[in-house]
């Protein structure tokens, strides 16, 4: 019986392995090389490595695992499926990296329930210390870091003067950035004791135990190694070698003040730890002499498992391929579009004010103007397909130059068309001058429009789902020479919006 389990378990392990590693080969690839990229993961190969071994370590526990269906892990295969297809279309690596170790723990907890849960998932967990899901926790560890050093500099009577993340003492300044956080010191140690609790600890209390003297040691090293850094700066006048480089030397301070007290404390842990769970091994040991493996209805499961794991690249797959064999048609966005009967335009004209996108497909200006002479600025920046470094919403991409404009306002403003929609007002004005500019500013993407960079990504998500890639910025400008002349009557700009946005909107 036992030589069934384990040739089930075998064929099925595979297929959820083959079907997470091939389908998914992209992100991997893209984990990998943030690891070897970026200055806080380079410990991710490190926990990569370590995971298999201990998943090396446990093949005979894990080939005995016996099918045992926890169905209500299908719904969160099925969402992480989902997420993961969204992220890739919306191209938020963070989101489908992460999908990965949840792909794999709940296709286990599915197939398998709680034997997986106690025996697997602890050791899968630990591929969450290498995603990139910690970059939000850097700037509270900064803030602790200059503040525990401000306490520091007070003992030794170090004169200091601390201004938001810059400390500034008679020989120089020293600035608190994100890899002075400590934040991969701390992955590292929380990774350690997690792994340290796997092999030898035998109860959650003192695994979590261990896991919270882990964090108090990585964070007090930290902030012996900056401390260190400031004090060597202070007493050779910044001409210590420690003040430019101390990548060495901030991983001895590591070994010294958290590895050494974390093993230590781990000791005295252990010492009292349990050596087993009698309970947990006379359950096993009566399932397995009772168990006959439902091949049938087990086939069943892991085909539905296999499925929900295909879906996303499946789906992208077929996307990928008929967005290469249909070319994008973008005839009708070679110009900007023709005045109506309010409107004369576009006049081809420079202005002063222009949003700064990168890698488009399209950026024009043109100028309207109506019965009265008001005359207002269109601006377009256009992209037909996305991708990585050339998508709509993007870090670099600027609706202004900030070196020579000057954020008054922004607010939210509905367009009285075909319905009620929201976009974006923004009031700039001109640095060293009295020129003003108010603008009106939403991102069209497909046929819908989008007030703000979330709205954009996940609408461009549903978008580029559909088959459709394209989507842009549209932007119009009223020059004023006061924040009351802009704000004080704004039908011209009012009808313009309304007009451009029925116009993208019936285009696309």
């Amino acid at each position: 019986m036992q030589s069934e389990i384990k040739k089930l378990n075998l064929i099925t392990i595979s297929l959820v392995l083959l079907a997470i590693s091939l389908g998914y080969w992209q992100d991997w690839l893209s984990l990998f090389q943030l690891w070897n990229d970026s200055y806080d993961y380079t410990h991710g190969f490190l926990v990569f490595f370590v995971t298999i071994w201990l998943l090396y370590t446990k093949r005979d526990e894990v080939l005995k695992l016996q099918p045992n269906r926890w169905w209500i892990f299908l719904p969160a295969l099925i969402i992480t499926a989902s997420a993961h297809l969204l992220a890739k279309a919306a191209d938020v690596k963070t989101v489908a990296t992460l999908s990965l170790p949840c792909f794999l723990i709940f296709s286990g907890l599915l197939l398998y329930g709680k034997q997986f849960f106690i025996k697997v998932v602890p050791t899968l967990a630990l591929l969450y210390f290498a995603l990139p899901v910690w970059d939000d926790i850097a700037p509270l560890l900064q803030r602790i870091t200059v503040f525990t050093n401000q306490f520091l500099l007070g003992i030794f009577d170090i004169p200091a003067v601390i201004r938001d993340l810059y400390i500034t003492i008679p020989q120089g300044t020293f600035f608190v950035a994100g890899g002075c956080s400590g934040s991969r010191y701390l992955l590292v140690a929380m990774f350690i004791a997690n792994v340290y609790g796997i092999l030898y600890l035998q109860d959650i209390r003192r695994s979590l135990m261990l896991f919270s003297i882990s964090i108090f040691f990585s964070m007090l090293a930290n902030w012996v190694r900056v401390f260190g850094i400031i004090y060597a700066g202070y007493q050779t006048d910044m001409k210590s070698s420690l003040v430019n480089d101390h990548e060495v030397y901030g991983w001895v301070i590591f070994a010294l003040v958290c590895l050494l007290p974390l093993f230590i404390s781990a000791h005295f842990i252990e010492k009292n730890a349990a050596k087993g769970n009698p309970e947990e091994e006379e359950a096993d040991s009566t399932n397995h002499t009772t168990y006959r493996p439902p091949f049938r209805s087990n086939a069943v499961l892991v085909g539905v498992t296999l499925f929900t794991l295909l879906f996303s690249p499946a789906w992208l797959f077929t996307l990928s391929s008929t967005t290469e064999s249909e070319p994008t048609n973008a005839a009708h966005f070679q110009a900007l579009p023709v005045g109506d009967q309010n409107w004369k335009g576009p006049l081809i004209k420079d202005m002063d004010w222009k949003p700064s996108f990168h890698n488009t497909d399209l950026s024009t200006n043109g100028v309207y103007i109506n019965e009265t002479g008001e005359s207002l600025q269109l601006s377009i920046n256009w992209y037909f397909e996305q991708h990585q470094g050339k998508e709509l919403v993007y870090f670099n991409n600027l609706l202004f130059d900030e070196k020579q404009w000057g954020l008054i306002s922004n607010s939210s403003i509905r367009l009285s068309t075909t319905s009620e929609l929201k976009v974006a007002e923004t009031l700039l004005k001109k640095k060293n001058t009295e020129s003003y500019v108010l603008i009106r500013h939403w991102y069209q993407v497909g046929g819908f429009i989008a007030e703000t960079n979330i709205e954009a990504k996940v609408l461009g998500a549903f978008s580029k789902l559909a088959g459709d890639e394209s989507g842009g910025l549209i932007a119009i400008a009223k020059y004023c020479n006061s924040t009351q002349e802009c704000n004080a009557d704004n039908a011209a700009l009012d009808s313009l919006s309304q007009f451009v946005a029925k116009h993208f909107t019936s285009k696309i």
